[in-house]
């Protein structure tokens, strides 16, 4: 299906600006002892949704996940305490700028008009948005065309859910829209429906369909994406440059090591390649 790409991601990025909770805050001088700080107080407090497998979830009253793998291994570095929230996603970012934690490490798409009121890290992986399904279920051909399925996804305002209602809106204008859109809490909830049938399909972005496969091995298969890729990193306060900047050495170390890639390799099933630069929209704060 040919659609107007940059018309479809301007029209995202508007919906995402509503959806996302805060306000904007002029950035200060980064601290170059954000890090010694820290260090100091003994512990980092970090706010994190533990609900959306398999980036961070709860297991055995744990919170684990691919997010939470490279989080350790970041605090294992700087020698401190892990004091971490788990909170619903609405309060993320609000939490942030109200100085309830320290950081934010929770999968977060890089978009224009968040990355305008947070600093954002390295990004930790790059996905894009599509469908997965029972592997061999016929219902479900192609991504251009939902007529008659149910599709499930997470609750506004998640990223991925944002994108599909939107991309489903025009299929709808051509008569190819879903049946149905069944919202759960977490991806967790959604993968299980997919298994057990309540739904034909389900939409999120590919390191969490990747990771569905890995868990269910020949149960699922993927459709298809579609737009463009986006960037999922972690973020601090715009004021609190030095210790984003602290954050993205400890990145590049685990990336340069390899280890990135084995945790990736862990939870999605597959490596990916995590750039220096131009991961940013252009009016991002730097």
């Amino acid at each position: 299906m040919k659609m107007n790409w940059n018309g479809f991601r301007t029209t995202v990025a508007a919906v995402l600006a509503v959806a996302i909770l805060g306000v904007t805050v002029a950035p200060k001088p980064a601290s170059a002892d954000a890090l010694d700080d820290l260090k100091k107080r003994g512990k980092v407090v970090v706010g994190t949704e533990a609900a959306y497998y398999p980036f961070e979830f709860i297991e055995n009253g744990k919170i684990v996940g691919y997010d939470e793998d490279v989080l350790n291994a970041i605090i294992k570095s700087w020698g401190i305490k892990l004091e971490q929230i788990d909170l619903p996603f609405a309060g993320i970012l609000p939490g942030l700028l109200q100085k309830k934690f320290d950081f934010v490490a929770t999968a977060l798409l890089v978009n224009p008009e968040r990355a305008k009121r947070y600093a954002f890290t390295l990004p930790v992986a790059q996905t894009k948005v599509g469908f997965l399904k029972r592997k061999g279920d016929p219902k479900m051909k192609s991504v251009d065309d939902l007529s008659g399925l149910t599709i499930g996804s997470g609750t506004p305002p998640a990223g991925p859910t944002v994108i599909f209602m939107h991309y489903n809106d025009e299929l709808k204008a051509k008569g190819k829209g879903a049946k149905e859109q069944k919202m759960f809490s977490s991806s967790a909830d959604y993968i299980l429906a997919l298994a057990n049938g309540q739904i034909d399909a389900m939409v999120d972005s590919t390191p969490v369909m990747l990771g569905a496969m890995k868990k269910y091995p020949d149960k699922f298969e993927v459709v298809g994406t579609f737009g463009e890729p986006f960037w999922v990193g972690w973020v601090t306060r715009p004021e609190d440059l030095g210790l984003r900047d602290a954050i993205n050495v400890e990145i590049r170390k685990l990336r340069d090591s390899g280890e990135l890639g084995t945790l990736q390799k862990k939870w999605f099933g597959e490596a990916m390649t995590i750039p220096d630069s131009g991961y940013l929209p252009p009016d991002a704060i730097k």
